[in-house]
């Protein structure tokens, strides 16, 4: 594309459009960053790119995005620059499969952990996909990213449109009411496609995955329940995954990277070995007193 500069930035190549606003890859012409670039592509589109860029700045988490800039056109149509997170998305993953049990837990809590930090502080995604998942690299210091918010609400908004139905919306969307229990529906569709390789189709995890612990199959189906109250929230996700992963018995591969507590005990411990280890590792009086 012909070379065209907004604020700092020079765009270098468009990423992808919607019905509001164009996406561009860019690079700082100073510092050594590389950005996307959202632009409205009317006026009358601005608001809803700056609520979104105002969304993201507000959600410090190193699992979503983080916008640089804000600015506004001379024709008053809003911009926003926000890193880009390169990686390879779930959707990518899952077109091969049913994914490994253990793989498939790190995301799904990882993502989890992620909307319970939004959901926190009044914010619902509305539209998680597999695509809007993206597996990162260390240097972000988390493995997993949602990368598009453009859906995003806040607990106080008045209305909003009715969304098409689809495999990973929640039934309240489709009635255009908002909840947090809708991202935990999308996010319960993600993880019964990548336990099973199968999108939802009415019958239990158990049809498709009879090998799944049925904790974990319990878990997605109470996630996909109708009635958003039978849901869990997102933080019990979390908190539910986190446990199964501990507990499994097994060793996870390598580049899950299970952040396991400090003192946490080997997992193929026993029960009253692992209580010995525990207290064995734990630092002694002396050590805390000993002097340097």
């Amino acid at each position: 594309m012909e070379s065209v500069r907004i604020g700092d930035y020079r765009l270098e190549a468009e990423l992808a459009a919607s019905t509001t606003a164009r996406m561009y890859r860019a690079t700082h012409q100073v510092l050594p960053r590389q950005v996307m670039i959202k632009i409205a592509c009317e006026p009358r589109d601005s608001v809803a790119v700056l609520r979104e860029a105002c969304m993201l700045a507000a959600l410090q988490h190193c699992g979503i995005v983080r916008v640089h800039e804000v600015g506004r056109l001379a024709d008053n149509r809003t911009w926003f620059a926000s890193e880009i997170v390169d990686g390879l998305t779930v959707a990518g993953t899952l077109e091969l499969g049913p994914l490994d049990p253990f793989t498939a837990v790190a995301i799904v809590r990882d993502a989890a952990e992620i909307l319970a930090h939004a959901h926190q502080r009044g914010v619902v995604h509305g539209a998680l996909t597999p695509d809007k998942l993206v597996l990162t690299s260390r240097l972000r210091g988390f493995p997993l990213c949602i990368t598009d918010w453009s859906s995003a609400r806040t607990h106080d908004a008045q209305t909003i449109h009715p969304a098409e139905p689809g495999p990973y919306t929640a039934p309240e969307l489709v009635r255009g009411e908002l909840d947090d229990r809708a991202d935990v529906f999308a996010l319960g569709a993600i993880a019964y496609r990548a336990f099973t390789g199968q999108v939802p189709d009415g019958a239990p995890v158990s049809a498709h995955a009879p090998e799944l612990p049925r904790a974990l199959a319990t878990l997605v189906e109470q996630m996909l329940a109708y009635d958003r109250w039978d849901r869990p929230s997102s933080a019990e996700v979390r908190g539910e995954l986190a446990t199964v992963v501990l507990t499994t018995g097994a060793a996870p591969p390598a580049e899950l990277r299970i952040r396991k507590p400090r003192w946490t005990p080997p997992l193929d411990f026993g029960a009253d070995s692992a209580a010995e280890a525990l207290l064995d590792s734990a630092p002694t009086l002396d050590d805390i007193t000993k002097p340097d």
